[in-house]
């Protein structure tokens, strides 16, 4: 049956390009994202330790002591590499969209302290501007996926694997998705071609109808499952913290990046903990958000970070 093998050559060709794109494309993309959404959601202090790790693993040495919490965050860190000076400029934020006048800030301080060069870190963009004025001063910019690729040896092993997985089970689900819309596409082009007689004999009479179940089916798949917008995500978030604020235990419920739940208790963990997650595991896209467990002041416990669910 001739359409029956084109139908096939179809569903299998459009099933395998899908498969490859959101496994080897979508999936980094996701992980990058949901990597520098994390990476906002820490303080500036935590974020420029983790990037004057990263540049001590290139064998650079840091001159001067990380600030404390107070000091201005745009500050400027020295390194020397080789008896070479550089200088560390960290723009903290995702919103960050660097143009061309940090650049411009940096490579005068490089200019000043007779530095061989200055290095420029943020989880947000580069623009046009930006990059051209730092090809003309030596300036290294490590924003984005370029960043999150030098940072994230160096994020706490479980948010690590958490991001990891997470785009994973993503890609899984938009994969399968996908081999459902191949099938029924390629039942559709199969359903066509008998139609338009390319095949003989009585199979020709019936393939139509046959073809048509498995691709109504599909079609039908596709269509039942829904993934929640943004908004309707952030209306989740926020229904959490309205419940939490009244669970018996539960000081305070805050959100403080989309896959970050801070939660203030008081009392015993144990007891706290099962309420918390019987808030959470209400909404299935909010299952395996990470939780971190902040304990009453002065009470000495440390502050833990679980997970309802896992992948």
């Amino acid at each position: 049956m001739l359409f029956w093998l084109c139908g096939l050559a179809v569903a299998l060709l459009t099933g395998v390009a899908v498969s490859a794109y959101l496994w080897w494309i979508r999936r980094r993309k996701d992980e990058i994202a949901a990597g520098l959404h994390a990476l906002s959601g820490l303080r500036w202090r935590e974020f420029s330790r983790l990037v004057l790790s990263a540049l001590e693993r290139r064998g650079m040495v840091v001159v001067a002591a990380a600030p404390d919490e107070t000091r201005d965050p745009r500050g400027i860190f020295p390194l020397t590499r080789d008896g070479q000076s550089w200088l560390l400029s960290c723009k903290h934020g995702s919103a960050y969209r660097i143009g061309a006048a940090p650049v411009e800030e940096l490579a005068a301080s490089v200019r000043l302290g007779n530095a061989a060069g200055g290095i420029l870190a943020t989880e947000g963009q580069l623009e046009q501007e930006g990059r051209v004025a730092a090809q003309g001063h030596n300036i290294e910019v490590l924003d984005g996926p370029h960043l999150w690729d030098e940072l994230a040896p160096l994020v706490e092993t479980d948010l690590r694997e958490q991001i990891v997985g997470q785009a994973a089970a993503r890609a899984k689900r938009h994969i399968a998705i996908g081999w459902l819309g191949s099938v029924t596409l390629g039942a559709l082009v199969a359903t066509a071609l008998a139609n338009a007689g390319l095949d003989t004999g009585d199979s020709a009479a019936t393939a139509p109808a046959t073809a048509q179940k498995p691709a109504a089916t599909a079609a039908t798949d596709v269509v039942a499952y829904h993934e929640p917008t943004e908004a309707e995500l952030q209306e989740q978030r926020l229904a959490v913290s309205r419940a939490l604020s009244g669970t018996p235990g539960v000081v305070r419920g805050v959100w403080q990046t989309r896959l970050t739940l801070v939660v203030d208790y008081q009392g015993d963990e144990t007891e706290v903990w099962p309420r918390i997650c019987q808030q959470v595991e209400l909404y299935p896209a909010l299952r395996t958000v990470r939780v971190q467990l902040n304990p009453p002041a002065g009470s000495g416990e440390p502050v833990r970070w679980r997970q309802c669910k896992t992948i």
